[in-house]
Order: structure tokens, then sequence, then C-alpha cells
């Protein structure tokens, strides 16, 4: 009898520990945005940053980017055309959702989403090398370019301590063993597996559909943010927004 009491107990803990994380939905933390107004969308904001020479500009109103001069840390290989770049939460965003982020208010999630402060936490890479990556930590995954395999190892630290994101233990020996074992690291936790349904009246979504509505559009020249682009693909079924399928439109802006 005791034993069955046990388990009932583990189980109703388990089922609220469930309901408390709900799944990973990119539109949860919506990006990328123009949070200071200036036309520039938090992923151009990366590009001119990190351009070593001046960047290009599609119009005179220097919103888009279109041409530059980029080293990618990932590959270590020099790019000119921003559409071959992807911007990369360096601790993706599932990861960081399952490291504890499921926890944050929509506020908190933005702001991770287009941290620019930190010039750590966004960075410009290969869309191959971003994609290979995709949401792994660094025990299933690290760049191409092995010398830089010490650095990317410090900033994935620095970002979950600051933004107080735990670590699980395969991700902590990866990590020691990169950076020694004496080295700060994360709180350790094992890897929240979200799997209940996120209150969808809460997400993006909604907001969205206060703010656009269905007209002409069908193309990613189009869209003028992520939320726009989002807006037209859910709601106005405009499937040529998201060519590979992936449920993400217009990967330069929402990549």
């Amino acid at each position: 009898m005791y034993r069955y009491f046990v388990l009932v107990i583990l189980l109703l803990l388990f089922e609220n520990t469930m309901a408390s994380c709900p799944a990973y939905d990119r539109r949860d933390y919506p990006h990328w945005i123009d949070l200071d107004q200036d036309c520039q969308n938090t992923r151009h904001e990366v590009l001119v940053e990190e351009s070593t020479v001046p960047v290009q500009f599609k119009t005179n109103k220097k919103c888009r980017v279109v041409a530059g001069k980029w080293r990618d840390s990932f590959t270590g290989k020099k790019f000119n055309d921003p559409g071959k770049l992807d911007i990369d939460h360096l601790v993706p965003l599932k990861e960081a959702h399952q490291s504890g982020a499921y926890a944050w208010d929509q506020a908190k999630r933005k702001a991770f989403a287009n941290e620019l402060k930190d010039s750590e936490h966004l960075i410009a890479v290969a869309a191959s090398a971003n994609r290979s990556k995709g949401a792994k930590d660094p025990a299933e995954w690290l760049p191409p370019n092995k010398a830089f395999w010490k650095s990317y190892a410090q900033a994935w630290v620095n970002i979950k301590i600051r933004w107080n994101l735990k670590a699980d233990a395969a991700e902590l020996s990866r990590l020691k063993a990169l950076l020694g074992a004496d080295a700060e690291l994360p709180q350790t936790a094992p890897e929240h597996q979200c799997l209940s349904k996120s209150n969808k009246n809460s997400t993006m979504g909604l907001a969205v559909q206060a703010n656009y509505e269905c007209g002409t559009k069908k193309f990613c020249k189009e869209m003028k943010s992520c939320e726009e682009a989002l807006f037209h693909l859910q709601q106005c079924k405009r499937k040529s927004l998201d060519r590979d399928q992936d449920g993400i439109p217009c990967e330069e802006l929402c990549g």
C-alpha cells in the first residue's frame, strides 16, 4: 500500500511538472523585432554590428542589409552576401526553453530572443552550419572550426549563467572538457522535456492577428518583420513563405 501511494504522488508531481512546462513553440519567443524603431530589426542590427566593413543597404532608409563582409566563427569562412548567413542564438531558443526559459513571461522570452547588448548572444554564421547545429547543446554539436571550440563553450557558459539557465550532466561534462575542471559552470539540472500544450491565448499568434490583415502580400521580400511573416503564413495560409515546410517563414527574417 505504501508503494502505491508513493507511485501516485510521483505521478501527480510528474503531471504538475509537465503542466507547468509547456512544449517549446518558436512563436513564444518573438523575433526579429525592431526594438529601437529605426527600421532595422534584430537580424539586420547584428549584420551591421558584425560586418568588418561598412554595410550596404537595400534603400536609403537603411533598413535591410544587402552587402558587407563577415567572418563566420563556426566555419572560419568569409561572406559578402548576408543571404547566406543566419543569425544564430548561440544558446538556441529550444535549448533555453528546456533549460528553464519555459517558466519566463513573454517579455523576458522576447528579450532573450533579441538580446543585442551581449555580443556573444547573437552571431552571424553560415546558414548551413547554423541549421546543422539546430537546437543541440555542446555535448551534441560543436562548430566545424575547432579553433573556435573553447570560445564557443565559454560564450555558452556565460549566457547560461547570465540568464540563470541550467545545464544537464552530458552538457556539463563536455563544457568541463573544453574549459577545464575549474571553470565556472551553470547550475546542473536535467533538461526539461516539456510536453504539455502551451496556452495559445498568450502567444504571439494572437498578438499578431491584431496588428496585421490578410491582403495581397505573398512573398518574403514584402514582409517587414518576422511577426508579419508568421501572421501571413499561419492566418493567411501563404505557404510560399515557408519553402522548406519547417514551420518557419522567411528564414532571413525568422532564421
